[in-house]
């Protein structure tokens, strides 16, 4: 898109968690060949996650913004999709951290930015994006499909620990696509999260890419035949 290096060589940061404050960092990318469009739509679904997502075959939905009842493409009121992560959804992570079936963490999140090309988002300002105060974004938000959660602070480990996770899906061609995903971690407990999980992220993180990679070619591929 606009030739950034990726991941930037100096490290990542979000508006929650500053390069200053950062302790962990955690990214993870792979090409896929379905729109962008078609796969940040799966992103979205929590419902096929039990399908695809092996760190996280379960998701929550514990509450949707009363605002977001509207479908972001058509406009049209949608009542019952509650499982559609929204800007200000408030939703649980049941993480897989160890083999598929060990017993699950819960991780409390909240959806704080959602931008596409036909609704561009100024969660992070342009001109900040253009001075080069977020390194590895893109820039160019026409061709680029984002969804951002944060550490939903409702328990005392949270309240310890700030985190912000980052999904882009740029458009590289009519039916290919990079995904690029990262989490930066910071706080006091976020060295207790580095020291006992930071290599197992790092893991969980490819497998990510690499299962949203499959499902979504797959799906993609069942519905061109």
């Amino acid at each position: 898109m606009d030739g950034n290096a990726w991941p930037p060589k100096d490290g990542i940061s979000t508006p929650t968690v500053s390069a200053a404050e950062r302790v962990l960092a955690i990214t993870a990318s792979t090409q896929i060949n379905a729109p962008a469009s078609f796969v940040f739509d799966i992103l979205l679904d929590t419902s096929t996650y039990p399908e695809w997502c092996t760190f996280v075959p379960k998701v929550t939905i514990n509450s949707q913004p009363s605002s977001a009842t509207q479908d972001r493409n058509t406009g049209t009121t949608d009542t019952n999709n509650h499982a559609i992560l929204r800007r200000g959804t408030k939703f649980t992570f049941h993480a897989v951290m160890g083999h598929p079936g060990s017993k699950p963490t819960p991780t409390h999140l909240l959806i704080n930015d959602i931008s596409t090309p036909s609704a561009p988002s100024t969660y992070i300002p342009q001109e900040s994006l253009q001075a080069g105060k977020f390194p590895g974004y893109t820039t160019d938000l026409s061709g680029v499909y984002r969804v951002a959660w944060k550490g939903d602070k409702v328990d005392f480990f949270a309240k310890g620990l700030n985190t912000e996770r980052f999904h882009e899906i740029i458009v590289t061609g009519e039916e290919q696509c990079e995904v690029r995903t990262w989490e930066v971690m910071g706080g006091v407990l976020a060295h207790t999260v580095k020291w006992m999980y930071g290599k197992t992220l790092g893991r969980k993180f490819e497998e990510w890419c690499t299962d949203l990679k499959r499902f979504s070619e797959k799906r993609w591929t069942e519905r061109r035949q």
